[in-house]
């Protein structure tokens, strides 16, 4: 679930944009296991971006498996690359929290889009518990501003999310013995669509905030 909740909140929001359905030149930056990269269609041409060497073997297998051929980038490369590259369409999911420098990124962002292109972030927001790793915390409030700064015109917010809030608290609270029971909790939600996940929200108490911000934006 917790890989499925971001990936498909993410295809969701991107399916959104008139020009989706024509093939786009995308780059994933911070592609992790690749989930999101792997589901856009065939047609376009995509890329990723990613820290992890790991990671990159991983996908590049299931790439060779599924005759994909996306082309990849160490961060290092990327920026160099930048000047020339001209994206259709960048997504940032769960990875700007985590730089040093999140106004730099932005702005390399802007530079790599081509006019018409779109960057789609998708960022942490109400955690349950603090990420060490995560350098900095984020708001529907703070997004905005820095957006604007780095050149972007905000296009559509959209909050997500209550189920890993409830999952979180109720592992957090409960005894050792028991936490096993979330497992089957969170293969049912994986299996189940966004839609379902929307509905059975609604039951949910009020406390479990939003732990997703998915925040659309295209040059101003």
């Amino acid at each position: 679930y917790d890989q499925l909740s971001k990936t498909r909140r993410n295809l969701k929001m991107l399916k959104r944009l008139q020009n989706f359905s024509r093939p786009l030149s995308v780059l994933d930056y911070g592609f992790g296991h690749g989930t999101l990269l792997l589901r856009l269609p065939r047609a376009h041409r995509i890329s990723g971006c990613e820290l992890s060497s790991q990671a990159v073997r991983n996908i590049e297998f299931l790439c060779r498996f599924l005759h994909r051929k996306p082309r990849f980038h160490s961060p290092e490369e990327l920026v160099a690359a930048s000047y020339s590259l001209s994206q259709d369409l960048i997504c940032c999911s769960h990875v700007i929290e985590h730089v040093d420098d999140d106004a730099a990124l932005l702005e390399m962002f802007h530079r790599m889009l081509s006019p018409e292109g779109y960057l789609l972030l998708n960022i942490p927001i109400n955690e349950v518990w603090q990420d060490p790793n995560h350098i900095r915390s984020y708001s529907k409030e703070s997004v905005g501003p820095l957006l604007r700064s780095a050149g972007f015109t905000v296009k559509e917010v959209l909050e997500a999310d209550r189920w890993t809030a409830w999952i979180l608290h109720h592992e957090r609270v409960s005894s050792e013995r028991f936490k096993f029971l979330f497992r089957p909790v969170r293969l049912l939600l994986a299996l189940l669509p966004v839609a379902a996940w929307d509905a059975l929200e609604t039951l949910l108490p009020k406390k479990y905030k939003f732990q997703q911000l998915l925040v659309l934006a295209n040059k101003a």
